[in-house]
């Protein structure tokens, strides 16, 4: 490790450290990576060689550089998609699978599987419909901040809008029904679409109608992202919930609690 005069040279201690942290970054399975770096790129690092390492961020911090894909290629990518992962997972890979064949890093890199708890309203908990969680999470990597005005219209458009409306290339089953939900929540929303094709929870037909609604919503969220990037885009829902109510609110509160909606503070 030492030179002629007993110091450690830089290359020597470039090879000493690439080592060492290369070595955590891939040990015990990839549990442990270097900071902003996939398994992938740090396993790189260590067949790169010593004289080659570079401690590179494969997911920066956002704003993500973002250029204008076509809607329905979002849409089918995220269709095929459910089929693989459910809804967070299917929206998400739609925008970020076309976006890394146009633009490449860091969308190729994203962890797919880190997000795919957010099916079924977080893992069938039944809160928020997963479809509207992945354009969030796509809404706030490539526009940051001004990702909330657009994922606050994709909400509301969710709610309000006779879904799905997407027709695949080749559908899985065959569905009969478009509904409002009325409501951003997974268990609202299914429940009222299922309750309107008389199926059951586990069926085909419901299991693609929730694909097809992830196709939507990918659209949906490309369509807005692709009038941001023109500097068209203006927001449609401009409403706070919050403001509006004092309170974190839907707009659809008697669908569960009847007449016992709770007081809000104050009144």
């Amino acid at each position: 490790m030492k030179g002629k005069e007993g110091k450690v040279s830089r290359r020597e201690f470039l090879a000493a450290t690439a080592g060492f942290f290369a070595g955590v970054a891939v040990g015990s399975g990839g549990l442990l990576l270097l900071p902003g770096c996939t398994q992938k790129t740090a396993e790189k690092q260590v067949n790169t060689g010593a004289e080659k390492v570079q401690i590179k961020e494969v997911i920066p911090k956002p704003p993500w550089k973002y250029e204008k894909i076509d809607p329905q290629k979002a849409a089918q990518i995220a269709y095929e998609s459910w089929y693989e992962g459910f809804c967070t997972y299917a929206v998400v890979k739609g925008v970020f699978k076309a976006l890394g064949e146009k633009v490449g890093e860091p969308y190729k890199s994203f962890p797919l599987e880190a997000i795919r708890w957010g099916h079924g309203g977080v893992v069938g908990w039944g809160t928020i419909c997963g479809t509207l969680t992945g354009a969030g999470i796509v809404t706030g990597f490539i526009a940051g901040k001004e990702g909330e005005k657009m994922i606050n219209d994709i909400v509301y458009w969710y709610s309000t809008t006779e879904l799905p409306i997407f027709e695949p290339k080749n559908p899985k089953a065959t569905i009969k029904n478009k509904s409002v939900s009325n409501s951003p929540l997974c268990h609202i929303s299914v429940g009222r679409w299922m309750k309107k094709e008389n199926v059951k929870f586990f069926s085909p037909e419901r299991k693609e109608r929730c694909a097809r609604l992830a196709a939507d919503v990918a659209a949906k969220t490309v369509e807005i992202l692709n009038a941001w990037k023109d500097g068209t885009y203006k927001p449609a829902y401009t409403v706070s919930q919050a403001k509006k109510y004092q309170i974190t609110a839907q707009n659809n509160c008697m669908d569960c609690h009847a007449k016992g909606v709770p007081p809000l503070p104050g009144t």
